[in-house]
């Protein structure tokens, strides 16, 4: 799987609050364009996108500049579209300037991702968080205000490197701590998932806490248990 870790666009001066949101729903609508500025030089490689109507999203530097075309264009699949895309190229400067072509756009996050080989056992299923009531007549009563989505659970086992373990540290406080949800590409995976989990966003069940190892190197190992947000 590809996952970015640290976001840096929550570090980022002039974001829309709404952008740097856990919560997808908290939409920008007020401009197709906005602009990401950082004190220092930061590298991009790619861009997580939640929740917008768009079927293109463009990222630039002020010389280059590379579009995202979203996989699915009808308003039920939409929901399909949150998650990592690859840019093809590196970005390296201070300021980003991301639009679309849609109304509304909920969490844009750009960073340098990691590229984290899964073991061949995964556990894919749903998740619930309705709870009904049986009477003492036998009798369901469907519970209120809950809801549900799909969920993954990939094992890494001695991919975790000194790269991915500070980016854990440097995202940990402001980010995983806060149990904000990843933007993952699941590419290598996809011979054993859906089409639509291509692409996914989903927070692990708890923090991460401890990583893993019985080797002689810097190589950690961590068992992903990932739920769909929204």
């Amino acid at each position: 799987m590809k996952i970015l870790i640290n976001d840096i666009m929550q570090y980022a001066t002039g974001v829309p609050a709404s952008i740097i949101t856990p919560a997808l729903s908290d939409r920008y609508i007020t401009d197709i364009t906005f602009t990401a500025t950082f004190a220092t030089s930061e590298i991009v490689d790619c861009i997580g996108i939640g929740y917008t109507d768009a079927t293109e999203v463009t990222i630039s530097d002020g010389s280059d500049s590379v579009t995202i075309t979203l996989p699915y264009t009808t308003a039920s699949e939409r929901v399909y579209n949150n998650g990592l895309y690859l840019l093809g190229m590196t970005f390296d400067s201070t300021v980003y300037t991301i639009s679309h072509n849609g109304n509304y756009i909920g969490r844009v996050g750009i960073g340098q991702y990691r590229t984290l080989g899964t073991n061949p056992t995964k556990e894919l299923g749903f998740y619930t968080t309705n709870e009904s009531r049986r009477t003492l007549s036998g009798q369901v009563i469907p519970g209120a205000g809950g809801y549900c989505g799909r969920s993954v659970d990939l094992d890494v086992r001695y991919k975790i490197d000194l790269a991915v373990y500070n980016d854990i540290l440097a995202a940990y406080c402001s980010q995983i701590s806060k149990e904000y949800p990843y933007f993952l590409l699941l590419d290598d995976e996809q011979h054993k998932l859906p089409a639509t989990m291509l692409h996914f966003y989903a927070q692990t069940d708890k923090p991460i806490s401890k990583l893993q190892s019985s080797t002689y190197k810097f190589l950690y190992s961590y068992k992903f248990q990932f739920q769909e947000c929204f």
